[in-house]
C-alpha cells in the first residue's frame, strides 16, 4: 500500500475544515452559553414573579390585620364612650342624689316637724314654698337645725 502525499488542496481543504469545525464549535459553545443564560435567566424571571406575588399575599395580609385592628380599635373606642357616658350618667344621678341628701330641709310647721330637701321646696315654680326658699328670705336655724323664718308671714 502505498501512501499518497497530501497535495496542497487537500491541504487547504483540512485547514478549512478544521477552521469550519473550530468555528462551529465556538458557535455551538457560544449558542449553548447563549441558550444556559437565557434559561437562567427564565429562571430568575419566575422566581422574581413568585417573590412578588409572595409579597403581595403577604401585603394584603398586612393590610386584613391592620383593617382588623383598626375595627376592633374602633368597636373598643365605641363601647369605652358608650361606657363613659353610662359612667357619666352615673355619676350626675350620685351627685344628685347627693345635693338631695346634703340639702336636707328640716321645718317646724305649727309644731309639726318635718324633714324634706331644698329641690324638693323649690321644685314648683312660682309657689310659695318656691320663693320662701329661693334665698330671698332670711332663715334662721335653731341648734337643731330647724329652719325659722323672722319675717314669714302666714295668712289662713
Amino acid at each position: 500500500m502505498s501512501r499518497e502525499s497530501p497535495s496542497p488542496g487537500d491541504d487547504e481543504r483540512a485547514a478549512r475544515d478544521a477552521m469550519a469545525a473550530g468555528v462551529e464549535a465556538v458557535f455551538q459553545a457560544g449558542s449553548n452559553k447563549r441558550r444556559r443564560a437565557e434559561q437562567s435567566l427564565e429562571a430568575q424571571k419566575r422566581e422574581t414573579e413568585r417573590v412578588h406575588e409572595d409579597a403581595l399575599e403577604v401585603l394584603e395580609a398586612a393590610l386584613k390585620v391592620k383593617q382588623d385592628a383598626e375595627a376592633e380599635a374602633a368597636e373598643i373606642r365605641r363601647v369605652a364612650a358608650a361606657e363613659r357616658a353610662a359612667l357619666d350618667a352615673e355619676k350626675a344621678a350620685m351627685e344628685k342624689t347627693y345635693d338631695f341628701q346634703r340639702n336636707k330641709v328640716h321645718l317646724d310647721v305649727g309644731g309639726h316637724k318635718f324633714t324634706t330637701s331644698l329641690p324638693t321646696l323649690t321644685s314648683v315654680p312660682d309657689t310659695y314654698l318656691e320663693a320662701f326658699f329661693s334665698g330671698r328670705y332670711p332663715l334662721a336655724p335653731d341648734s337643731d337645725g330647724w329652719a325659722y323664718a323672722r319675717s314669714l308671714t302666714v295668712c289662713s
